[in-house]
């Protein structure tokens, strides 16, 4: 082989080589640009889930505190006890205590809506459990008066909403739970 044919050949490899770690390096550049982008995007929708968790979190929270000011008293047994019950939960009478609770649970509807758009799947069940748990509580909170509904004496719906309360407590845990899952979920797994 001549030297011309030489140089010609090496030049022609090198140009080759030169070509390929250019190309190499703009696939790696692009890739890196594409992790740090889904990266960004995690972040982001991370950081909107964690708002709209934490304002339904709060407003759950709020009503379970309403309604806990009100069923942590002693079983009324009769119209006195529940007034006490009433006056010792910051209430002036039945109607204003579930006014209240009714703003909550019509807050919280609201507020399930965006935790099922900003998701993920968990957090819209969760948030169902929480709805429906207040709505029973808001169910209670009406009912429990004994100007309200005849029958059933006041201690024993007392005891029914005490148990509602309780488990809306429960829901409102579990809701806390799964946000911090779906907050961790980084995207590995």
């Amino acid at each position: 082989m001549d030297a011309g044919l030489a140089a010609v050949l090496g030049a022609l490899a090198g140009a080759v080589a030169t070509t390929a770690a250019a190309l190499a390096t703009g696939w790696s550049a692009r890739e890196q640009a594409k992790i740090t982008a889904r990266g960004e995007h995690r972040r982001q929708r991370r950081d909107a889930r964690q708002a709209v968790y934490e304002e339904f979190i709060t407003t759950a929270a709020a009503q379970e505190r309403h309604a806990a000011l009100f069923f942590l008293a002693p079983v009324p047994t009769d119209q006195e006890t529940f007034d006490l019950a009433l006056r010792g939960s910051g209430n002036t009478d039945a109607e204003a205590l579930w006014q209240e609770s009714h703003r909550l649970w019509t807050e919280l509807l609201k507020l399930s809506t965006r935790v099922k758009l900003a998701g993920p799947r968990m957090m819209s069940e969760a948030a169902t459990a929480v709805c429906e748990c207040s709505h029973h509580v808001v169910d209670s909170l009406m009912t429990v008066d004994n100007g309200l509904i005849g029958g059933e004496p006041i201690s024993a719906r007392f005891e029914e909403g005490r148990e509602r309360w309780m488990k809306l407590d429960d829901a409102v845990d579990e809701f806390i739970e799964k946000a911090r899952l779906a907050l961790d979920d980084d995207g590995t797994y």
